[in-house]
């Protein structure tokens, strides 16, 4: 008995060690492999856009696409006769989120504040719709999906997501308000959306948007005792939503030693850290993955890193690894580059939203947090994912092309 409750604390104690480790060498190779790329960068500086974020990004997509065609090509035969079902639907997504990025990297940022409350009230509208009988689509158990006549089924947290942090930075950019009253109405827009996500039984999507406001807030400068209250009121928000529903709490407790629970609750977990064990230093191979044989469920979303851990072994985590890091450091350094208060706003709070978002991925198959729904930015198979990232990384690069002398 002893032996088995050292191992249910001992073992997550090891998978975080080991992740940081992975992230401490990821980011000591990235700094060398930065640096190189500084000099070659400025043989592209006449683009006057952060070309850095740009071939990241697009290195990112190429990647997913390759990825999503390895990952999902067993389960796209048997289901649709077609090995790269996905693959295609994932392209027709790009191809629309690529039009949607240069419409964001053209619009000028006037435009985009008269327009953003607007939006954000129609995206908490949306979240709200998806239980209107007709609208609504159910997946794994959950609602979450909105249908509205001819177009595809979307989710709408993704959008609502993006507007989110749009309307944060343009709320915290106005010089007429003080910090208080800032605070006060991002308070009521941040609970009118985690509501809604609550009632679509999206706890993740709920915490992913308090971990955005809290970041957001900690830019803007909010008082530290105000910030611990808003800290410790997320915490204790969170844990309560846990404890009253069982299933919440079983897949947290899961996390101490899924192997108690091998054939049930744990079996997500297992699977995940078998396919990037099995993968070694340098994977099985590009499209050799064993898991995606049904053994783990969601290969083409949620757990698509850990194929690539299984095909490209520790040697490829540690390639996306350094490449979030980049996305990391260049939004960074446009946030504090930018002197416009509300394109500095805006620049750390797309950052914010896509790294948050890779890292609780990264954390949730590797078994450090339990599992949730989040998908990998720009790689795992998801058009209203995929979208929104690609609109990010347009509104970045057009804020990065700001410090060249043009105008968002």
């Amino acid at each position: 008995m002893k032996k088995m409750l050292k191992s249910c604390f001992f073992l997550p104690v090891v998978r975080v060690l080991i992740c940081i480790k992975i992230m401490k060498n990821a980011a000591m190779i990235s700094n060398a492999v930065y640096k190189r790329w500084q000099k070659m960068d400025k043989k592209f500086e006449n683009y006057n856009i952060d070309n850095v974020l740009f071939i990241t990004s697009l290195v990112f997509i190429l990647a997913g696409l390759i990825m999503i065609y390895s990952s999902s090509a067993v389960m796209a035969i048997e289901n649709y006769k077609d090995s790269a079902y996905f693959f295609k639907r994932q392209l027709l997504w790009l191809f629309i989120g690529v039009i949607l990025g240069l419409l964001f990297f053209k619009l000028n940022k006037e435009k985009l504040k008269k327009i953003i409350f607007p939006l954000i009230v129609l995206g908490i509208l949306m979240l709200f719709a998806v239980h209107i009988p007709g609208f609504g689509r159910k997946a794994n158990g959950a609602i979450r999906w909105l249908k509205i006549g001819p177009l595809p089924a979307f989710q709408p947290y993704e959008i609502v997501k993006l507007l989110y942090v749009i309307y944060l930075a343009y709320l915290f950019s106005k010089s007429n308000q003080t910090v208080n009253s800032k605070i006060i109405m991002a308070t009521i827009i941040t609970l009118l959306i985690i509501v809604a996500l609550i009632k679509q039984r999206d706890l993740g999507g709920a915490v992913i948007i308090s971990i955005l406001f809290l970041c957001m807030a900690f830019v803007l400068g909010v008082n530290l005792f105000y910030f611990f209250i808003l800290f410790i009121f997320g915490i204790a928000s969170t844990i309560y939503f846990i404890l009253i529903e069982p299933y919440r709490l079983k897949r947290l407790l899961i996390i101490l030693n899924p192997w108690q629970d091998y054939y049930g609750s744990g079996w997500q977990i297992i699977q995940s850290l078998i396919a990037i064990g099995s993968g070694g230093l340098f994977g099985n191979g590009l499209f050799q993955s064993q898991q995606k044989f049904y053994y783990l469920p969601e290969v083409h979303t949620d757990y698509i890193f850990s194929i690539i851990g299984e095909e490209l072994g520790t040697f490829g985590c540690i390639l996306i690894l350094i490449g979030f890091y980049f996305i990391l450091q260049r939004g960074v350094f446009i946030s504090i580059s930018v002197k416009d208060a509300f394109l500095k706003y805006l620049a750390a709070g797309l950052t914010f939203m896509i790294i948050v978002q890779a890292i609780i991925n990264i954390f949730v198959v590797t078994g450090i947090l339990p599992p949730k729904g989040t998908t990998l930015p720009f790689i795992s198979f998801g058009g209203s994912a995929l979208i929104t990232n690609i609109i990010a990384v347009g509104i970045l690069l057009s804020i990065s092309r700001d410090l060249h002398g043009d105008k968002l």
